[in-house]
This record gives structure tokens, C-alpha cells and sequence, in this order.
């Protein structure tokens, strides 16, 4: 494998991490809410999906779609934002 090739590769397994583990998160966060009804826990679960998602909409643009490199991290990098936005306002504005 070529350099460039390779660098592709690794992010190709980062993103299928992020994928898994955040996949995992969200799981125990909606589980947790439908065990408890805590809109804290509710909104930690889609704070951590659009985190999750991010890595999965770069990797289906990047692969699939041929989408420029610098713009699909900008996709990304929009929903990692929104995801953590979310999850800052559930860890201090929620109320249960």
C-alpha cells in the first residue's frame, strides 16, 4: 500500500471504531432513558448518535459518494458540533 493509500485505510478503521463504540453509547443511553424517562438521558443518547452519525455520513460520502476530502470533514465536523452541543445542554440544563 502507497502512503496515501494507507493514511485512508487507518481512517477508514477510526471511523468504524467511532461507529461501534458510539453505537454502544447510544444504545446505553436509550436504554437508560426508557428505563427511566430522564430527558437527560434522552437527549445524552441523540447528542451521542449525531456524534456517531458524523463518522458515518464522512465515511458513506467519502467512499461512496467520491466527495472531496475537505468537505466531507466539514460535514463532519458540523455534526460532532451539534451532537456535543446537545450533550453539554443535557448535562447542564436538563431538569428530571
Amino acid at each position: 500500500m502507497t502512503g496515501e493509500r494507507l493514511d485512508l485505510f487507518y481512517l477508514s478503521i477510526a471511523q468504524g471504531l467511532i461507529l461501534i463504540l458510539g453505537g454502544i453509547v447510544v444504545f446505553y443511553a436509550l436504554r437508560a432513558y426508557g428505563r427511566s424517562k430522564s430527558r437527560a438521558m434522552l437527549l445524552l443518547g441523540v447528542g451521542f448518535a449525531f456524534v456517531t452519525a458524523g463518522a458515518a455520513i464522512a465515511g458513506v460520502l467519502f467512499n461512496v459518494a467520491n466527495v472531496e476530502l475537505s468537505t466531507v470533514e466539514s460535514v463532519q465536523a458540523a455534526s460532532q458540533a451539534v451532537g456535543f452541543f446537545i450533550i453539554v445542554y443535557s448535562l447542564t440544563r436538563t431538569k428530571d
